[in-house]
C-alpha cells in the first residue's frame, strides 16, 4: 500500500486531507495514522521539506510497509500563479531546502505521470494551471515519492475545490505504462515536458530545468536515470549553451538513456 503524507503547518495539506476525508470512510488505526481504500494517511507535525527519513519513522512507529509515498502540499511562488502540481525531489547543488547536496530522491515516474494526466482530467478550476514542476527541495527519503501541490499562496491553499481535484486525483489516478524519460533544460514549471506528457506517450521523472544545468554532470545525470527509472532523456535544446549541449552529449554515452527526438512518440 501506499502512503499520502499531510502535515498540520500546510493549510493546502490539510485542505486536502479535509477533502479526502469526505471521500472515503477513513479509519484511523493509531493517532494521526489513517487507512483508506489502497492506502495508508499520515499527518504529520513538522515542515515536510526537512522531514529526512519520514518514511523510516513512520514504518517503525507503525508497523506498516509502504511501496511509494505522496505528499499532499502547498506551493509557494512570487508569480502567484494559480497552479496544481506535481513534481519530483532532490537537489543538483547545494540542499538549501531539506535533503542532502547533489543527491535525488527516487521518483514512481509513471504515478507521478498518471496523477498529473489525472488532474487534467479533472480540473474545472479554469484559472488554475496544471503541470509538472521540476526537481527541487527535500526532504531525502528512502521510498519512491512525488509532491503533489496547489499553488500558489493562502487563498488558494484553502480552495475547497482545489482540495477536492487533489484529492480525487490522489484517490483515482493510474499509474501510464509509457516509456520514461528524463527532462533536461527548460523553467521551473516545465512546461514542454508537461505538454509532451499530456499529448504523448512519455512519461517524465526526474527533470533538470535550465537553471542547475552548470551543476549537471556524469553522477547527477546517472541519478536522474536510476532514480527514475529512465531509459531516454529529452532534452529542449534552445535552453542550452553549446558548451552545456557539449558536456551533456559527451557524458550521455556512460549512460543506458537514448536520447529521444519527441516527433518520434505516439500521440495519448
Amino acid at each position: 500500500m501506499d502512503l499520502i503524507l499531510f502535515s498540520t503547518d500546510d493549510i493546502a495539506s490539510m485542505n486536502i486531507f479535509e477533502n479526502i476525508k469526505n471521500l472515503c470512510n477513513l479509519k484511523e488505526e493509531m493517532e494521526n495514522f489513517f487507512s483508506c481504500n489502497n492506502f495508508y494517511l499520515s499527518i504529520i507535525n513538522k515542515e515536510k521539506v526537512f522531514a529526512e527519513n519520514i518514511d523510516v519513522e513512520i514504518e517503525k512507529n507503525t508497523g506498516r510497509n509502504f511501496e511509494k509515498i505522496i505528499v499532499a502540499s502547498r506551493h509557494r511562488s512570487e508569480s502567484g500563479m494559480k497552479s496544481l502540481t506535481v513534481h519530483p525531489i532532490g537537489n543538483f547543488s547545494k540542499a538549501e531546502l531539506g535533503g542532502m547536496d547533489r543527491t535525488l530522491v527516487n521518483v514512481p515516474s509513471r504515478a507521478m505521470t498518471g496523477a498529473l494526466l489525472k488532474m487534467v482530467e479533472l480540473n474545472y478550476l479554469k484559472d488554475f494551471s496544471v503541470n509538472y514542476e521540476v526537481t527541487h527541495h527535500g526532504p531525502y527519503i528512502n521510498k519512491p515519492v512525488f509532491f503533489i501541490e496547489i499553488g500558489s499562496n493562502e487563498e488558494e491553499w484553502r480552495n475547497s475545490d482545489a482540495g477536492n481535484i487533489i484529492a480525487r486525483t490522489i484517490i483515482g489516478f493510474r499509474e501510464t505504462n509509457d516509456p520514461v524519460a528524463v527532462g533536461i533544460g527548460g523553467g521551473h514549471y516545465a512546461p514542454r515536458f508537461t505538454r509532451l506528457a499530456i499529448g504523448k506517450r512519455i512519461s517524465f521523472g526526474h527533470m533538470a530545468p535550465k537553471y542547475v544545468l552548470d551543476h549537471l554532470d556524469l553522477d547527477l545525470l546517472l541519478q536522474m536515470e536510476k532514480k527514475s527509472n529512465a531509459k531516454y532523456l529529452v532534452m529542449e535544446k534552445k535552453d542550452l549553451t553549446s558548451s552545456q549541449r557539449k558536456r551533456i552529449m559527451d557524458i550521455l554515452p556512460s549512460t543506458h538513456l537514448e536520447l529521444l527526438e519527441p516527433d518520434s512518440l505516439e500521440d495519448r
